[in-house]
């Protein structure tokens, strides 16, 4: 009798797993595009010394591919000296639909990183 019971218990926790992971994949992968997309604009910042017209268009570019409204908001704009910091926050707005509910939810994730400019020009 034990061993039906932990069969039994087995199969109900995979299976909850496995509803949990249907439900909850979409809001992982939103969350890893905005951090992805952070890390692209720092390393856009890198190469071009700071948040320069040539950056916000190679950003612009980035964020025209993506269905949701992307925002990037950036501490300082121009070229940075040395050893100056800059701070990025990307805020990715998500029109997300609610399991078993045919409303919808607006969801706002956001990503901010650091990047300090140790390039001597």
């Amino acid at each position: 009798m034990k061993n039906i019971f932990d069969i039994l218990l087995i199969i109900f926790i995979s299976f909850t797993v496995m509803i949990c992971m249907f439900l909850f994949t979409e809001e992982v992968a939103v969350q890893q595009k905005t951090v992805h997309i952070r890390n692209k604009v720092i390393e856009i910042i890198e190469i071009n010394g700071g948040y320069t017209e040539d950056a916000k268009i190679e950003a612009d570019n980035i964020i025209s591919n993506i269905k949701d409204k992307v925002d990037i908001i950036v501490s300082k704009e121009g070229k940075l000296n040395f050893g100056e910091k800059i701070i990025v926050e990307v805020v990715l707005k998500h029109i997300r639909a609610l399991p078993f509910n045919y409303s919808t939810k607006t969801v706002y994730y956001r990503s901010a990183g650091e990047y300090y400019n140790i390039n001597v020009d």
